[in-house]
């Protein structure tokens, strides 16, 4: 019970400290990407020239090429050609893709070092697209015992 208090503790600490290193963006409106604020909150995750970050569903903690969490957009745009920007965008920018999928609900899955992204896609109305990026530490897998 103790342990379970502790990391209660812990996590409310972390989400504290995550959410003042969002700098200078404002919480609580939607917000066109830039490329300031798409190097400051995405860092090594490319985003879409006019996507639109909604702040109210993300959560990003740390910044820069070492951040981790949630960011929701939406994005104009066919969703084929969505996909294909996130598909082709990511490697460039040093992820490796392990898997993906184009249907209604679209998913890639990424890897860099010791993190894992996964970048989820649906069309919305009106020609948008819904776009869930989440970037957290990789698992690694328990030693085999003999």
């Amino acid at each position: 019970m103790i342990s379970l208090k502790y990391l209660l503790v812990l996590s409310a600490a972390l989400v504290t400290l995550a959410c003042s290193s969002m700098g200078s963006t404002p919480l609580g409106n939607d917000s066109a990407v830039t490329e300031t604020t798409s190097k400051q909150l995405a860092g090594d995750v490319p985003l879409p020239p006019g996507a639109v970050i909604k702040q109210q569903d993300s959560l990003v903690m740390g910044s820069g090429n070492t951040w981790m969490g949630r960011l929701s957009l939406t994005v104009s745009g066919e969703p084929q050609s969505v996909f294909a920007y996130f598909r082709d965008g990511l490697p460039g920018a040093g992820w490796t893709l392990t898997s993906s999928s184009f249907s209604k609900l679209s998913l890639l899955t990424f890897t860099k070092a010791e993190r894992v992204a996964t970048v989820q896609m649906q069309g919305a109305n009106f020609g948008s697209n819904e776009v869930l990026i989440t970037v957290a530490p990789a698992v690694k897998p328990a030693s085999s015992r003999p």
